[in-house]
């Protein structure tokens, strides 16, 4: 039976509990590290009507965003089991960096893979080209097998579809269960372990009871961590 554990605090401080080795596959979406905040999703414009429904505390800017955290990464290397893998979203500004971080730790780079988004962000209107897609790091602890069987070879460029606005997430940077999916049941067996070091809202947990996987969650925010809480609980 898959089991679920939700732990609110640093992920820093809370990982050290978690058994060497024990990791199938990391799954997560931490800072940018580019003081990311939101003024585009601060209501429903549906209809021609623009309407608040959010307080300033969920459009403001992403907790600890000033850089790029990075520590985690080497104690996500001591708790992946050997042949397991990561997957970590990314923004394109921080890329190098991330890189070359996680080959210095000893994971192995194996592709970057780009979201292609169904809508695009605002960025400077008129200096730049609008960001359409998002990117995610795929790397492995030595040599890791992809289950292809049920949903055929994987691609490095996939469709992302958005189905919902920012009026109707639960964290400003919620990201579709139906993106993170295809990664779990690709990279962590069905007896595997899923961990989450920056659970955020909880979708990745969602994930993981939809599909029957267990799933290690930390959130340091301990209003996100109760609403992730929440949603994985009740599985919606």
């Amino acid at each position: 039976m898959p089991k679920i554990e939700l732990i609110q605090g640093d992920c820093l401080e809370k990982m050290k509990d978690i058994p060497d080795g024990s990791i199938s596959l990391v799954l997560t979406d931490p800072p940018y590290g580019i003081n990311y905040q939101s003024n585009k999703q601060c209501g429903d414009t549906r209809n021609g009507k623009e309407v608040k429904v959010r307080d300033n505390k969920f459009f403001g800017k992403i907790q600890n965003d000033d850089e790029l955290p990075l520590e985690w990464i080497s104690l996500c290397f001591q708790k992946v089991t050997q042949g397991g893998a990561i997957y970590i979203f990314c923004q394109w500004t921080r890329w190098a960096e991330l890189e070359s971080y996680i080959k210095n730790v000893g994971f192995l780079v194996k592709n970057m893979i780009v979201v292609n988004k169904s809508n695009h962000g605002m960025g400077d209107l008129r200096g730049a080209y609008a960001p359409k897609h998002e990117l995610i790091l795929f790397a492995t602890k030595g040599r890791h097998l992809l289950d292809n069987e049920s949903l055929g070879r994987g691609k490095d460029v996939v469709e992302g579809n958005v189905l919902f606005s920012g009026s109707r997430r639960n964290h400003p940077n919620e990201k579709p269960i139906k993106w993170l999916e295809p990664i779990i049941q690709r990279s962590c067996p069905n007896n595997g372990v899923v961990f989450d070091p920056f659970m955020g809202s909880g979708t990745c947990g969602v994930a993981c009871k939809k599909l029957n996987r267990s799933f290690i969650g930390i959130e340091l925010d301990p209003e996100y961590f109760e609403i992730a809480k929440k949603r994985i609980n009740e599985n919606i």
